[in-house]
């Protein structure tokens, strides 16, 4: 029977395939003690286990870069790095010996204590850790059973479902079979498994209740990852509704895809730039292909969950300079890294703070242990060889703060000269703006900075005092707020006052309406996930960017946010019926 099942769309796509259903549920183990004389033997026996899984990790890590390229191998080299871990595997080790128990009860152990450490943790990038940790723990007993669990498929063109997917198993999909389309029942935007879809275009839903219980293996299904619908058996009569609907949805993406040919121009002639926002290194292979004009943020806090990148000048000298190169002539804008709040780590202890949101963050952390601060500032002025990056610090909330940042840079700087190890190319030093009280200081910053970055996510958040990921006040997070449009209007023209650029990022920026009110606003430079680019180029091509200056005016009259919002849109449309 017929059904239709919806979710959240994160890549865009219609797919017709076979249903290929990944059920990780795990089998539960139960502690099992040895006698004294067989632990040595149980050691032996996990260490083996270790060293088989990372061998498969190795495998397909270098299959991974054979199809994606080396950047894209790193969510996997990554996993290998920690089976080496010997922190980790001691950690193991030491319950097998001092309870004399199985790997497996040692195994589950660790993993339950990693679990509460990063389910308290709400940043992405700690809870993608977590997930890693639990992916490689997992590997292992899986390598330790006598029935190994094994992914067999007799077909190619498969619809891959599951409630949630360890990134190993995906990447181990992607790079042997034609996937189709992604499923899941759980996961998020920033799970390493998505991104790797999302890096192949793989047309993806997230959020899809109870489908796993739903689905049967080999079944003709239907991903709609436009709208967001999964059809399970679907009748003949849909399958050839859908059969249109792909082949209309690829004529549109060739349409689109013709407009990353026009040039960069308004229809009225004004001059806009798009460039892209990346989270992790390999998302620098494809950004000229969505027709981003370089890396715009390029977040960092990724390389901070992982100890020996971050402590490491040597490697992140390395891996920016790759990605200056890939992008170059275009520009790479790197945030330094923006943790904190609530969040702890391995490498700077935090006392537990009674409000985090409003606490030690971003540049008030480092300016207080500046070691790894220090460690990023210098890889990034030596991976500046061919002048292209440019440095941007997060969370800025006084005069002084920058003053000392700049002094960081003036004494690491003068130091790389006298090791031989920098160039003499200039490094753009930039600051977002995400505070309100940040607003009021651009006056004075004429001499200090050479551009700024409208972090709006937080800017919103922070203005109208909202975590727009509570969902029992989430309605009040909007743009179209008029406090947010004036807040908008007094950053631009104080930025003009000075004379610098300004690059608005954050959702704002990638969503239809809001970058079209901030293009009339005035603002011209905007980075956005890729995937949003061709689509905010088509309409910034289409309109007239004067037409759009005149129904701001009629806004600023306005106090209503959803009055506001609809008073745009519909004076957008009577110009534009065809935009939206």
């Amino acid at each position: 029977m017929e059904k239709t099942i919806s979710g959240n769309p994160i890549t865009s796509g219609v797919e017709i395939g076979y249903a290929f259903l990944f059920q990780s549920k795990e089998n539960q183990i139960f502690k099992e003690s040895i006698s004294r004389n067989k632990v040595k033997s149980e050691e032996v026996r996990f260490l083996n286990g270790v060293k088989e899984s990372q061998s498969q990790l190795k495998k397909i890590s270098k299959n991974l870069e054979k199809k994606l390229g080396k950047e894209s191998a790193l969510i996997i080299e990554t996993q290998y790095l920690l089976l080496k871990d010997k922190e980790l595997l001691n950690s193991i080790i030491a319950i097998i010996r001092n309870e004399s128990v199985k790997s497996e009860w040692a195994i589950k152990q660790i993993e339950k204590k990693y679990i509460e450490l990063f389910s308290n943790i709400p940043d992405l990038a700690f809870q993608e850790k977590r997930n890693d940790i639990s992916d490689i723990l997992n590997r292992i007993i899986n390598n330790l059973k006598s029935n190994k669990i094994k992914l067999n498929t007799d077909n190619d063109n498969i619809i891959l479902i599951a409630d949630d997917i360890p990134p190993s198993i995906a990447a181990t999909l992607i790079t042997k079979r034609k996937i189709l389309g992604l499923i899941l029942e759980k996961g998020c935007e920033t799970s390493h498994s998505v991104i790797l879809a999302k890096t192949l275009e793989i047309p993806t839903i997230i959020g899809t209740q109870n489908i796993v219980n739903l689905v049967e293996n080999g079944k003709t299904i239907i991903i709609d990852s436009i709208k967001g619908d999964v059809i399970l058996s679907p009748k003949k009569k849909t399958i050839e509704i859908y059969l249109k609907k792909k082949k209309d949805y690829q004529i549109y993406k060739t349409e689109k895809k013709k407009v990353l040919l026009l040039p960069d121009k308004t229809k009225d002639l004004i001059n806009f730039q798009l460039s892209a926002n990346i989270e992790f290194p390999f998302e620098s292979e494809t950004v000229n292909s969505y027709g981003a004009k370089g890396i715009g943020l390029f977040r960092t806090e990724f390389l901070f969950t992982e100890s020996d990148i971050a402590i490491s000048e040597e490697k992140q000298y390395l891996l920016y300079k790759n990605i200056a190169q890939k992008v170059y002539p275009d520009k790479l804008t790197i945030r330094t890294f923006d943790v904190g709040r609530d969040k702890t780590n391995d490498f700077i202890k935090q006392e537990k703070e009674q409000n985090p949101a409003l606490g030690t963050m971003a540049v008030r952390l480092f300016l207080k242990e500046p070691k790894l601060l220090i460690t990023q500032i210098r890889a990034i002025l030596r991976a500046n060889e061919i002048g292209n990056i440019k440095l941007l610090f997060p969370m800025i909330t006084e005069f002084e703060e920058i003053i000392e940042l700049k002094k960081i840079i003036s004494i690491e700087k003068n130091k790389l000269k006298s090791e031989g190890l920098i160039s003499d190319k200039i490094l753009e030093i930039g600051i977002m703006i995400e505070i309100p009280a940040t607003i009021k200081l651009i006056r004075h910053l004429k001499d200090e900075v050479d551009f700024f970055s409208l972090g709006s996510n937080d800017l919103i958040q922070y203005l109208l005092a909202v975590d727009r990921n509570n969902s029992a006040i989430s309605y009040l997070y909007k743009p179209f707020n008029p406090s947010v449009i004036d807040a908008l209007k007094e950053i631009l023209e104080e930025v003009t006052k000075i004379g610098k650029e300004i690059t608005v990022c954050g959702e704002i920026a990638g969503n239809g309406p809001t970058a079209l009110l901030l293009l009339g606003m005035g603002f011209t430079s905007f980075s956005m996930n890729p995937l949003s680019i061709v689509e905010i180029k088509r309409l910034f091509t289409t309109i007239n960017i004067s037409y759009l200056k005149n129904v701001i005016k009629k806004l600023y009259k306005l106090t209503l946010k959803q009055e506001i919002k609809n008073t745009f849109i519909n004076s957008i449309l009577k110009k534009y019926p065809e935009l939206f």
